[in-house]
């Protein structure tokens, strides 16, 4: 996969494996992905991958300028440093899963347990921000589901539409998920986040007025059938 900038015709996303939004293959595809080729003809350029190991990677690219885009690029005073965001969906509605002896019905339940956070994500204000709780470092939601099953960890979070995906009938024994409720949440849209070194030739403002005329004409949107 190319990684060079030549030229601007092109836009350069970096994906890391997350399905059902983002799954390697030899042709990437799943909803973010979707959602980039739309980019790419919005913005009038080739579309080119470049897979990274996680989230936090592919952040970090993007701080260098080695990408131009990553889908899902949660604002926060950090990141405003070196990105800038255009819509592209309304949020998915997250969950906890954790142990049915750990059940988390409200917020306060989180104190004292042991929270999985994959590499390089945020959530919501309030979970992201919030120094009292045991949060540690995971490689992904896969990988947060199996420590859960050792009990290793006590919770993780998630989109509703990964968890379907992931969970099979044994984990759903003994695990249980439990919908955030929004009011927890101060953001309900999801962004795009384009490098301030990105090199497509376009301005900032021209970029996010394209970007937001198709998340309001609903360009973006696919069928979730998971």
């Amino acid at each position: 996969m190319p990684t060079s900038h030549a030229g601007n015709e092109k836009i350069i996303a970096c994906i890391d494996d997350y399905p059902p939004y983002q799954v390697f293959g030899e042709v990437p595809y799943g909803s973010h992905i979707t959602a980039l080729n739309q980019l790419a003809k919005i913005l009038k350029k080739q579309l080119h991958f470049i897979e990274a190991p996680n989230f936090s990677r592919c952040v970090i690219m993007l701080k260098l300028g080695q990408v131009d885009v990553v889908v899902g690029l949660n604002q926060n005073k950090e990141r405003d440093e070196f990105a800038f965001y255009a819509p592209y969906k309304l949020e998915d509605d997250h969950v906890f899963i954790s142990s049915k002896k750990n059940a988390i019905y409200h917020y306060s339940d989180l104190q004292g347990k042991i929270i999985g956070v994959p590499r390089g994500t945020t959530y919501f204000e309030k979970f992201d921000n919030d120094t009292s709780l045991e949060k540690i470092s995971i490689q992904s939601v896969n990988i947060g589901i199996q420590l859960l099953l050792k009990d290793r960890i006590d919770v993780i979070i998630t989109s509703i539409f990964v968890a379907d995906l992931l969970l099979d009938e044994l984990a759903r024994e003994r695990l249980q998920t439990t919908t955030i409720k929004r009011s927890h949440y101060k953001r309900f849209i999801s962004f795009f986040g384009f490098s301030k070194k990105n090199r497509l030739n376009l301005t900032e403002e021209k970029i996010i007025a394209l970007t937001t005329a198709a998340f309001e004409q609903g360009v973006f949107k696919v069928q979730t059938t998971q």
